[in-house]
């Protein structure tokens, strides 16, 4: 798999709806190939808060555009999306802008689910959602009237009239061993977050994707991985670049991504007793580009190859840096990356997955 694409993540929390687009056209301005769009509705934080409906961003930023691939980091498709609406959607936004589109999804946040009315499942029950909804999307993807019944969704002769012109790649994510075996057998990419210890990547992750893609007839190798890296940026004034990832303390508690916790006032609460300390160890803190492509590359001999930065501080500063400075580089290291972005998930892959599973399609 040639080239790395490199972006910047739309945060939704964090910004307006105006500057949001206004970053995803500065990104293609300055040579970048993606902006991943945070699909929330609670923020992780209360104070100076926003929460932006991402798809209108996303679409936004694709007719204002004419090249730069976009998609979700991630979208849940498992309540307030049911599945088919996640199909419908992206299929058309994929007509809108061919070979520019790709759907992230994963397990979700009771900050998103609880206050539009929903229960907050254990994550077993989550990830087996997933596994279905990903499987229906797929389904309704191939443009024929099916019916489904699943364990936790249904389809009654249902089909999607615009099906997407190109295949629009999927990103599972997930930072554990059930997430990565289930993005090996229905993703085209698997997305995860920068850890510590790579040997997490070499020894549990990777070796997991490996066994899901080896179950559906295909390589672990050819299912791509994308990386979401959380920075805080200031040119030149390092503590300025720290503080401004201080409302973000609440997303090192793990516990707020597991429990039945939806209030951002909450959440923002006990996300002020984390120091800044931790806050160091876990986001990158950059005022220049060495430190960025130094921080790239352990990522990159590990094989990621998407890459996306979502930045607090000074995002247009950083968009700017990444284009001038990064990004010459990557293309010199590593080529340029394919185009139009189209993911290696075949019917004959959904076909093994089906045969696998025990599933019958009815017409």
């Amino acid at each position: 798999m040639n080239g790395v694409r490199l972006g910047v993540v739309l945060a939704s929390e964090e910004y307006s709806a105006q500057e949001l687009v206004r970053q995803g056209v500065e990104a293609e301005r300055q040579g970048l190939d993606v902006t991943w769009g945070s699909d929330h509705f609670h923020p992780w934080f209360d104070t100076g808060a926003h929460g932006v409906f991402i798809w209108s961003v996303l679409s936004s930023v694709g007719a204002l555009t004419s090249r730069i691939v976009m998609g979700t980091s991630v979208t849940c498709p498992l309540f307030r999306y049911p599945p088919p609406v996640v199909a419908q959607a992206f299929a058309t936004m994929q007509s809108l802008y061919p070979g520019r589109v790709f759907l992230g999804v994963g397990t979700g946040e009771a900050l998103n689910e609880v206050p539009c009315g929903f229960s907050w499942p254990p994550y077993r029950e989550r990830l087996e959602r997933l596994e279905e909804a990903v499987f229906m999307i797929r389904l309704l993807w191939q443009g024929r009237q099916t019916s489904y019944r699943g364990k936790y969704y249904s389809l009654n002769k249902a089909r999607l009239y615009d099906p997407p012109p190109l295949q629009i790649p999927i990103h599972i994510a997930s930072n554990g061993v059930r997430g990565a075996r289930l993005a090996g057998m229905l993703a085209d990419a698997f997305m995860t977050l920068p850890v510590d210890d790579l040997s997490v990547y070499t020894q549990k992750l990777f070796p997991a994707l490996d066994k899901g893609a080896c179950e559906v007839g295909r390589r672990g190798e050819d299912v791509e991985k994308s990386l979401l890296i959380h920075v805080g940026f200031h040119e030149h004034d390092r503590e300025e670049a720290l503080k401004s990832l201080l409302p973000w303390r609440g997303t090192l508690l793990p516990i707020f991504f597991d429990l039945n916790i939806y209030d951002p006032k909450y959440i923002e609460m006990h996300g002020n007793r984390v120091s800044e300390r931790l806050l160091e160890e876990v986001f990158l803190v950059a005022t220049e580009a060495d430190e960025v492509v130094k921080y790239l590359e352990k990522y990159l001999r590990l094989g990621f190859r998407h890459v996306a930065f979502s930045v607090s501080g000074d995002p247009m500063g950083f968009i700017k840096m990444l284009g001038t400075k990064v990004l010459p580089y990557l293309r010199e290291e590593y080529g340029q990356p394919s185009t139009p972005y189209a993911g290696s998930y075949t019917g004959e892959h959904l076909a093994k997955y089906m045969e696998l599973r025990g599933i019958k399609r009815e017409h």
